[in-house]
């Protein structure tokens, strides 16, 4: 078994839209030092992706309507805000109106608070950023953007962000978006330490990585982007989006 490593990249600028992200990066490792291997894996924050995407948005620039009022007034919300959040949802999973809470499943699926909508760590204060509209695009455009500036077959890549837990508190880091690297390790028909078949075990691989990276980052510290090294993992076009239940299958819908 290999040590696994978790390597901060230092130094990142204020990401601004159409930025490469790639080449920050990589001019950021040439100061430390530093570079990126055959099957590092970089996990990446959402954030600095939206930014690049030019997925930010004034939120004074909302018009919201009767049923964003209406609602807003219910949360004690501002009816831009509401007016925000239902523009990128598809529905409402939950609200707590007491607490002011609106949990919806965002355009590609996310079940979120918000619908990930987000004003920390952007300049201005009524300014925010939204998901990506396609994370696991976006990861396959760095994948691809790494693999012709760098000497390498393959590189993992993952966006991250921060989401809640319903039956736990605290946030921990997920993936949203992937690209180079199976989202799950899955276990099933091997047998346990006792010679015992596995029957369900499939564990999410990106949601661990980007998880254990989230303690790097951080959302006090500019350090939006974090190289893993050291995993075996298999190689997959498969995006972050297997990740997502079915309405159908989820008990709890």
């Amino acid at each position: 078994m290999n040590n696994v490593i978790y390597i901060p990249v230092l130094g990142m600028p204020e990401i601004k839209a159409n930025d490469d992200i790639v080449q920050l990066v990589l001019d950021c490792l040439l100061k430390q030092n530093e570079t990126i291997l055959e099957n590092d894996i970089l996990v990446i924050t959402q954030k600095i992706v939206s930014k690049a995407e030019n997925r930010t948005v004034d939120i004074n620039s909302i018009t919201s309507t009767i049923e964003a009022n209406e609602l807003a007034l219910s949360l004690n919300k501002d009816p831009k805000l509401v007016q925000l959040i239902l523009n990128e949802s598809q529905s409402i999973v939950k609200l707590d109106l007491k607490r002011g809470i609106i949990i919806t499943e965002n355009k590609i699926g996310h079940i979120s608070a918000n619908a990930g909508i987000d004003f920390s760590n952007v300049k201005g204060k009524t300014n925010a950023t939204l998901l990506p509209e396609n994370p696991d695009k976006s990861a396959k455009l760095i994948h691809k953007n790494l693999l012709n500036k760098l000497d390498v077959k393959n590189i993992g890549v993952i966006i991250s962000d921060t989401f809640g837990r319903p039956w736990r508190i605290g946030q921990t880091n997920i993936s949203i978006g992937s690209f180079g690297i199976d989202p799950f390790e899955n276990y099933i028909n091997n047998e346990d330490m006792y010679g015992e078949k596995l029957n369900s075990t499939n564990i999410c691989i990106v949601d661990e990585l980007a998880g254990g990276a989230e303690i790097l980052m951080k959302k006090t510290l500019n350090v939006p982007i974090v190289i893993v090294r050291g995993l075996s993992y298999k190689f997959s076009s498969k995006g972050s989006s297997e990740i997502l239940r079915d309405k159908e299958k989820d008990l709890f819908r």
